[in-house]
């Protein structure tokens, strides 16, 4: 009767833990951000080490401009699993780019190219760090990689059209606006509009 009793809390307390994780996830989704902290902060109290959790704290921390608790959630993630592209990633564009740190961006987006060769967004990431450090060349390298490995990834197409209107090659650059707005970038739009006649 005993055993049964302790099964039955056991059971109860693992559901708890679960939906305290689930319902950060619904309020993260809701746009409740400091909810879903509390939601999240519950279950690591029983759970401390999981990751997901600790990322998607991390990025409900990040949606508030709580960077520096966003960072330390990210870091925390790479010390648990230091394969982790989607920590290295944030790391990367949502607290370096976002500081103009654009040295470290690299520097992360490189790190996450190392552990997947084929992300598009690290290489587009490391091409726009480039692009604000005035290293043109490298920064076309890594949009023209970016679109090598995704020829769907339109970002990459806008931020190399962006580009080349700044190296005065204004058909290349429209022709990658138009790329860019038919894979449903708005700003595409008003950037054809304003470069390309």
């Amino acid at each position: 009767m005993k055993r049964l009793l302790v099964v039955a809390l056991l059971i109860s307390a693992m559901s708890c833990k679960n939906e305290n994780s689930n319902e950060g996830d619904v309020h993260f989704n809701q746009g409740n951000y400091e909810k879903a902290i509390e939601s999240y902060t519950i279950y690591l109290n029983t759970e401390p080490r999981d990751i997901k959790t600790i990322y998607n704290r991390g990025r409900a921390y990040e949606e508030l401009g709580k960077y520096a608790l966003a960072l330390q959630d990210f870091r925390r993630v790479i010390k648990e699993d230091p394969l982790n592209v989607n920590a290295h990633l944030s790391i990367a564009s949502d607290y370096y780019y976002r500081l103009n740190d654009y040295e470290n961006t690299i520097f992360y987006a490189e790190k996450v190219l190392k552990l997947d060769e084929t992300n598009s967004t690290a290489f587009t990431l490391k091409g726009k760090a480039h692009q604000k450090l005035g290293n043109l060349q490298e920064a076309l390298s890594a949009y023209n990689s970016a679109i090598s490995v995704d020829k769907d990834y339109a970002e990459a197409y806008l931020s190399r059209g962006s580009l080349r209107i700044y190296g005065k090659q204004n058909s290349k650059a429209c022709a990658d606006f138009r790329m860019a707005k038919t894979l449903g970038v708005d700003k595409a739009d008003e950037l054809i509009k304003r470069y390309c006649r």
